[in-house]
């Protein structure tokens, strides 16, 4: 059977991630973890939100999930029974196995699950980012490690850049909102510079500093995802057929 592109990207996403999550939930916890200040039982829900958008994903690239659907109770059963046995087996090597870590996970897959309800995936891939993105932000100590404030450069140029990316793929979904639209641009900035914004008002209520480099850089990001992708698009638009360069290279 051929996948098309899609499914391909979700599974080599899945088989990257998947275990990835597993060595680093079976090995001592990495000190950079432990001083980010982030509530392990919300690590886990993170983690285990995004296992779950990739596992559904592999198995019904195309489609919301409609829970009458036995391979919806099937993914629930099969992540369920793999948080326990990775609680478990954390125990056989030297790392604490935690009940409350196993609830944690399966509010992960359940929050997961109801995005992926109610959302196809570009709009769903959306909501797990935003909250990844927002959860990093406001509700662990990440990015004010000293003397890795590099992270934090990093952190807000990829996350937002890559948000800017991913809502622009969703905008010609509407088509007020394609790229021929001549607010394309401020529509393509919305997203990612409201969230920002989100992020740093809910962040004056967990006591976290406003730093304008953070913004700064967020900012950038963005305008230059959306700068390149115009370029692009126009630069594509413009070219010429590819019958008439054949022609032409003929004469």
């Amino acid at each position: 059977m051929t996948l098309l592109r899609r499914h391909r990207y979700i599974l080599l996403s899945l088989g990257i991630y998947w275990p990835a999550l597993f060595v680093l939930t079976h090995i001592q916890v990495p000190q950079i973890a432990a001083q980010s200040g982030m509530s392990d039982k919300t690590m886990h829900g993170l983690a285990y939100l995004v296992l779950t958008f990739f596992v559904w994903l592999a198995v019904s690239p195309y489609q919301k999930i409609q829970w009458t659907q036995k391979k919806v109770w099937l993914v629930i059963a099969a992540i369920a029974c793999y948080g326990a046995a990775d609680e478990w087996l954390q125990s056989r090597l030297g790392r604490q196995m935690e009940f409350l870590d196993w609830i944690g996970n399966i509010k992960g897959m359940l929050l997961a699950l109801g995005i992926l309800t109610f959302l196809n995936f570009w709009p769903a891939l959306l909501a797990v980012s935003t909250i990844f993105i927002f959860c990093i932000s406001n509700l662990s100590c990440l990015l004010m490690l000293y003397p890795q404030f590099y992270l934090n450069t990093a952190f807000h140029l990829t996350a937002y850049t890559s948000l800017a990316l991913l809502w622009m793929q969703h905008l010609p979904r509407y088509k007020p909102r394609s790229r021929t639209n001549p607010l394309w641009p401020i529509w393509a900035v919305s997203l990612p510079l409201l969230l920002l914004a989100a992020v740093k008002i809910a962040g004056q209520y967990w006591d976290k500093p406003f730093w304008w480099v953070d913004a700064a850089t967020a900012v950038f990001g963005i305008c230059a995802a959306v700068l390149v992708s115009w370029l692009v698009f126009r630069f594509h638009k413009k070219a010429p057929p590819a019958q008439y360069v054949n022609k032409s290279r003929s004469v």
